[in-house]
């Protein structure tokens, strides 16, 4: 837990920084909170790794179809990396560029449930059909 509350303190630092430094040099405040949020979502990396590995874990005891459990991972690295990159636009002043990465950001999430939601439907069909 020292990481966690290394990583809150760098963050509040640079938020500090951020302010300080926005005034005068908008650009290098900017490249501050990108910086801080690589290293952030580093740390929430090393989090997550336990939930991954029960995640890998379930899929292997519950005979998952093979790719699911990955399409879903990636659908959330997508949204968290959405959230952080349309906070960073509408941060840096730009609401519009905010918005249009969330809008992508659903999009992609959308496109790569596509093969899950067949598989759903296929599922139904069968279900349906032994009615």
């Amino acid at each position: 837990m020292a990481v966690f509350w290394k990583a809150i303190a760098a963050v509040l630092i640079a938020v500090t920084l951020g302010l300080a430094l926005k005034q005068q040099e908008k650009d290098i405040s900017l490249l501050l909170s990108l910086a801080v949020c690589c290293m952030a979502g580093v740390v929430a990396l090393r989090f997550l790794e336990p939930m991954l590995d029960l995640l890998w874990e379930l899929e292997a005891m519950g005979s998952m179809e093979s790719g699911v459990l990955g399409v879903l991972m990636k659908a959330v690295g997508i949204a968290l990396v959405t959230e952080i990159s349309g906070t960073i636009c509408t941060d840096a002043g730009n609401s519009s560029l905010g918005k249009t990465v969330q809008i992508l950001g659903s999009a992609a999430v959308l496109f790569l449930s596509v093969p899950i939601i067949r598989s759903f439907l296929e599922l139904i069909q069968e279900i349906l059909g032994k009615l």
